[in-house]
């Protein structure tokens, strides 16, 4: 048995513990793996979720920040006597 004969008996072993862990896992978090299509659907409802939420933070950021502008702007120009 030469070297390149373990590498290819090496890799294929990996292949195959990789594959089980993975679906360990994936037993563990409730994804059903024996039906492809839903474990597809709960990848899409879960990627969409996250970029919901991160759509959320940015408009939250961006209300914050204009927010505080606006009572920046009321602190600065309330000094001002407007046509007195």
């Amino acid at each position: 048995m030469n070297e390149d004969q373990m590498r290819e008996i090496a890799r294929e072993g990996g292949k195959e513990g990789g594959r089980e862990a993975a679906q360990e896992v994936l037993k563990a978090l409730g994804v059903d793996i024996e039906n492809t299509i839903e474990a597809q659907k709960d990848m899409h409802f879960l990627r969409d979720l996250r970029k919901g939420t991160s759509s959320v933070k940015g408009k939250v950021i961006n209300t914050v920040v204009g927010a505080l502008a606006l009572a920046g702007l009321y602190k600065l120009l309330s000094g001002n006597r407007w046509g007195a």
